[in-house]
């Protein structure tokens, strides 16, 4: 099913129009200005004390600014531009960072983690200084960490207590990697583990009141969305905690987001239906109480991915939340009223809030990362008007983007679903996809356009539909782009997200060759000018989709793909080391010979030889989740057969490419390839 919006293109403006084939169209969407001149941005966070904010921003020296929101509106980054606010806990890091309040004797300050040089930093804001002082309270090149929470003040008075996660690479290897929660105690620059004993820990924090902790913890082969549990314990003063009670997950769901209300209630989002929703829990309560919310049944509450610390819903007040819930892979920010159980969606043009999204401003504002159809991410505030709750005020306040440009240059998302006609399980399959779009070009009558499939990375993950500037790149020079949520895609339920649980590699690879057919079928692509490109899983589905569908793909671009998949069950890091099990479908009565046929018949690498389409491989050589050398493996194989195959290795780089030269060798590269192996230009 299509769900056809109105176009960019009135039929006034279309005479004006150059005529040119797809893919030849100029735009002024540089390779610089897609890159280089577009920054990630994320974890916004406010003293609840000063109402000083802050969030984070990417450089184009890979490293991450800790940027402050002035009085005026402006802003400034508060780091020098080697530092880095950042974390490598699990590889895919998270929040790195947490601001300690102000009280009348001292300014905020914010405790940060730095992976460039594997530190854990103290940046003092109280100087006139245009960089404040950073105080480094440890140093140690094996641990890691993460996800701070500051106790509350007590009576005005700081405490000196952060909790955080710390990971322990002192013995390298995955399966001797360590984790904990540990307290630090930044007046005496000393670092105290408090809780161990699991595999895995996200989310420590404190009480209203500073006496309790609560945390999420997991083992091995679970996942951050499946078989989590939720604990609270006393806390003292002297940095121990006691009394450790299971607040939930003893069935094996899924839990996420535990946020303490300002009345001292547990919150926490659980997956006991086949979408999570909230839940809360007071202090000596026997039960919990769940937050039924009419219109919030089949979205998912909370984020329950592999980065650590997010933030997806907030408190106003005692009675009141915003929340950035998701829907089939889409997202509203709405206002709950926890009093009348009622849910108004907040009228903003903000479409995609995936991650670390949403922090406290104020009684009525939040402020928020975001973006929408056509418009580049960027942090916003939002006021809520209370005697109009579904139209708030919203402001910008600083965007992804060096150069603002006009909303008509952009291609607008389609929704798209689609059943899936191999039917094993049966499914319906759904994605967004982008026309392309110039406002300056049109391409001959009777013609259609190439067309770039996205499978995303995860392969628990999904695509939203927010603005992206390199999908723009391309819908501006003629191609369509279509982002497919693949069965196992995470945004659409328990059941879609476990129904690739023992078909990964199968499932989600036919839901490609099955999209391209299905957008053939309602002529909105040419079919004989078909890319895939993908990252990490996305990798492997490239590589897959090549193997198994030859005829239906023309070229591909495959960034540091999954090819060996025993390989990685053996070289990936600790957080996945055992995730193979679960995707691959083994138990415990899986025979090794089992295992071992099953590796091999899924993965690309040993059918490598029968890629027909020209491959280009893009690699990190520091990739720790997928090491390069099943990128050189498949270039070896591809040509030994005599395939037409090219690599790029980006130096320094690793799973997640971060430099804005790393990012603009791939667009540039990639259109050359797309144009060679779709259009057939060797320009």
């Amino acid at each position: 099913m299509i769900q056809r919006q109105s176009g960019n293109d009135s039929a006034c403006n279309m005479a004006n129009k150059q005529v040119a084939p797809y893919g030849d169209w100029k735009s002024e969407l540089t390779s610089e200005a897609v890159t280089a001149g577009s920054r990630s941005l994320s974890s916004p966070r406010v003293d609840p004390i000063s109402g000083r904010s802050f969030f984070l921003e990417s450089r184009s020296n890979g490293t991450n600014g800790i940027i402050e929101i002035l009085p005026d509106g402006s802003t400034k980054d508060r780091l020098a531009e080697h530092q880095s606010a950042s974390t490598s806990v699990y590889e895919y890091g998270g929040l790195p960072y947490a601001i300690i309040p102000s009280n009348e004797n001292q300014p905020p300050r914010i405790i940060f983690s730095d992976s460039k040089d594997k530190s854990l930093n103290l940046l003092r804001l109280d100087t006139d200084e245009d960089r404040p002082k950073v105080a480094t309270l440890q140093k140690f090149s094996t641990l890691r960490y993460a996800d701070f929470d500051v106790q509350p003040l007590i009576s005005g008075n700081l405490s000196p207590w952060v909790l955080a996660v710390e990971e322990d690479h002192e013995k390298p290897k995955p399966a001797d990697v360590k984790n904990y929660i540990v307290a630090i105690n930044v007046a005496e620059f000393q670092v105290k583990r408090v809780v161990e004993g699991a595999d895995f820990y996200m989310y420590p924090c404190f009480s209203p009141d500073g006496k309790k902790i609560a945390w999420k913890e997991w083992n091995h082969p679970d996942m951050p969305w499946q078989g989590c549990k939720l604990y609270w314990a006393d806390w003292d003063d002297h940095g121990a905690v006691s009394n450790v009670e299971l607040v939930a997950g003893e069935n094996g769901q899924s839990v996420s987001e535990p946020r303490w209300s300002p009345d001292g209630k547990l919150f926490y989002c659980q997956e006991k239906t086949n979408f999570r929703q909230l839940y809360w829990k007071k202090p000596g309560d026997s039960v919990a109480s769940s937050v039924t919310i009419p219109g919030l049944e089949k979205a998912e509450v909370g984020d329950a991915s592999f980065f650590i610390g997010c933030q997806n819903y907030v408190f106003l007040d005692q009675n009141t939340i915003i929340a950035a819930p998701c829907w089939s892979g889409a997202y509203e920010l709405v206002h709950i009223d926890l009093l009348t159980s009622t849910m108004t969606v907040l009228d903003t043009p903000l479409k995609d809030h995936r991650f670390d999204s949403v922090a406290r401003l104020s009684s009525t504002a939040v402020l928020v990362k975001g973006a929408g159809y056509t418009t580049a991410p960027g942090i916003y505030t939002v006021t809520v008007n209370p005697d109009s709750l579904s139209r708030p005020t919203v402001r910008l306040v600083h965007s992804s983007t060096d150069v603002v440009y006009p909303s008509s240059l952009f291609s607008t998302p389609i929704p798209i679903s689609f059943p899936s006609t191999k039917g094993n399980p049966p499914r319906t399959v759904t994605g967004f996809f982008w026309p392309p779009h110039n406002p300056s070009y049109t391409a001959p009558e009777d013609t259609l356009p190439p067309l770039l499939i996205s499978p995303h990375g995860g392969p628990t993950a999904h695509t939203g539909p927010g603005l992206k500037l390199m999908d723009q790149y391309f819908t501006s020079r003629g191609y369509s782009c279509f982002s497919i949520n693949y069965t196992g895609s995470s945004g659409h339920g328990k059941a879609y997200r476990e129904a690739l649980y023992g078909r990964w590699g199968i499932a989600d690879t036919d839901d490609v060759a099955d999209a391209v057919s299905y957008l053939a079928s309602q002529s909105l692509i040419n079919p004989k000018q078909v890319g895939v490109v993908g990252g990490s899983a996305g990798g492997y589905n490239v590589l897959q989709s090549l193997v198994h569908y030859p005829s239906v793909f023309a070229g591909g671009v495959c960034f540091c793909g999954v090819s060996d998949v025993a390989a990685l069950d053996v070289e990936t890091h600790k957080m996945e080391s055992r995730y193979m099990e679960v995707l691959m479908g083994f138990d415990e009565n899986t025979t090794q010979e089992e295992k071992d046929r099953v590796y091999k018949e899924r993965s690309p690498l040993y059918r490598a030889e029968e890629i027909k389409a020209p491959l280009l491989l893009v690699h990190g050589d520091e990739d720790r989740v997928v090491p390069i050398s099943q990128s050189y493996e498949v270039k070896k194989r591809m040509e030994g057969a005599g395939g037409t195959v090219e690599m790029i290795v980006l130096k320094g780089e690793g799973h997640m490419f971060k430099r804005g030269d790393s990012w603009r060798t791939v667009v540039e590269d990639g259109e050359k390839w797309w144009r060679k192996s779709l259009l057939g230009r060797d320009d």
